[in-house]
């Protein structure tokens, strides 16, 4: 299957976990992310088609910034092999420019997704 993402990828490093905006209720774990989209390992499926307004959790302040914000939409979900456990993979609809150049820091010396 022909890669569909024009920038690749970065294995998460670090622990960062994505929460939803108006609840604060922490809806999974980055796996991989780019300034694009991000997979996510969570207990509950995410529906493909909707979108969330999401917080991304920063492991250490970075260009004076604890967080990052943005709208994602679901592009799949499918459950993981460990029981309770869902994938889900979802695009970066709506986010800062400053917010980008954040994300772009936290992964820059972080592993491709090959």
């Amino acid at each position: 299957m022909k890669e569909q993402r024009k920038t690749p990828r970065k294995i998460a490093d670090e622990v960062l976990e994505v929460s939803d905006q108006h609840t604060n209720a922490i809806l999974g774990q980055v796996v991989n992310i780019s300034a694009e989209g991000l997979m996510v390992i969570s207990n509950e499926p995410f529906t493909a088609g909707s979108v969330y307004e999401l917080d991304l959790k920063l492991p250490r302040l970075i260009k004076g910034h604890s967080m990052v914000s943005f709208g994602a939409e679901v592009v799949w979900s499918t459950p993981a092999s460990q029981p309770g456990s869902h994938w889900s993979g979802l695009r970066i609809i709506d986010v800062s420019d400053d917010d980008v150049l954040t994300i772009d820091e936290l992964i820059l010396d972080w592993h491709t997704l090959e």
